[in-house]
């Protein structure tokens, strides 16, 4: 089975590698800073268990993965994502329930490792686009695919490891607009109106990116 939303395209730069990544550096710095930045927002905030959540951003999207005990932790880790100023989308794939044991961190390591394996040997793929995690043999694309048939490749290369029992894809397709609610709509409705102070108040308007909301097609 596998999940798919179609992201707006952003504007390409030009990289120093051969083989280029279609975000640009200033993007890239940009999710860096604000995985971090929310990851510690999560760490010192009193109440809440946030400490099984794992945080990846990848073109403005904020991928939640884990488990937390709580609908209340659910809503509170998604946020603090959405309280960083570089975050455009938020996907909370959040589970209610116990995290997960070593066995099965390690076989989704195992999981990860193999899929980007696939990628990097289809020459029709550029697997330096694609970031891959994977949570209880759930398989999470993120990134950018230069046209849906590279898109398809690479969700189909997911499927075929052994162990994956779904893909999920969050990829921009370059050049496809995709018209989504705003930003801020979503932002208020998960914080329930509570204001809250950017976690990167420093950081100007990001670098690139479209306006990005919205779950993922199943199909």
């Amino acid at each position: 089975m596998f999940r798919i939303l179609a992201l707006p395209a952003l504007a390409l730069l030009t990289a120093c590698s051969t083989v280029q990544e279609e975000r640009s550096i200033g993007r890239q710095l940009d999710d860096t800073n604000a995985s971090v930045s929310i990851k510690a927002a999560m760490l010192r905030t009193e109440g809440y268990a946030l400490d099984g959540v794992d945080v990846e951003v990848t073109e403005g999207i904020a991928l939640l993965t884990g488990a937390v005990p709580r609908e209340a932790d659910r809503r509170m880790a998604e946020c603090l994502a959405w309280s960083s100023v570089a975050v455009r989308n938020v996907a909370n794939e959040l589970e209610i329930g116990p995290g997960d044991g070593f066995r099965n961190r390690v076989r989704d390591g195992q999981i990860t490792a193999r899929v980007n394996a696939r990628l990097a040997a289809d020459r029709n793929v550029r697997s330096i686009n694609f970031n891959v995690e994977t949570r209880d043999g759930h398989v999470y694309l993120l990134g950018v695919a230069r046209n849906r048939a590279e898109l398809e490749r690479a969700s189909g290369h997911a499927s075929l490891v052994e162990g994956v029992e779904e893909v999920i894809t969050y990829v921009r397709i370059d050049g496809v607009p995709t018209d989504l609610p705003a930003r801020g709509e979503r932002r208020a409705e998960v914080c329930e109106g509570e204001a809250r102070p950017a976690l990167d108040p420093a950081a100007q308007t990001p670098n690139s990116g479209p306006q990005l909301l919205g779950a993922p097609e199943t199909r």
